[in-house]
């Protein structure tokens, strides 16, 4: 892997894994709330907690696509100059 490729590769492990920490953080708050606010019926706790699932599994597999794409992206243009120098 070239340099650039190392850098975004960093880059989207440190999105999915402040992703999932923001994710939870901002599920727990919400919950918090709404136990604040008023008795959580069992429907708003499935309600959050299933929102909070889905956008960590979105969290999860977007670094990943984003990933795949950046090899397609990399077969296409290759990281060394073109006539580069091996």
């Amino acid at each position: 892997m070239g340099n650039i490729s190392n850098i975004l590769y960093g880059i989207l492990v440190f999105v999915r894994w402040a992703g999932l920490i923001l994710i939870t953080i901002v599920s727990m708050g919400v919950m918090i709330s709404e136990a604040a606010k008023s008795k959580l019926s069992p429907a708003k706790i499935l309600g959050v907690a299933g929102s909070a699932i889905l956008a960590a599994v979105l969290f999860w597999m977007l670094p990943t696509l984003v990933n795949y794409a950046r090899g397609d992206a990399n077969m296409i243009v290759p990281d060394h100059p073109v006539g580069g120098y091996r």
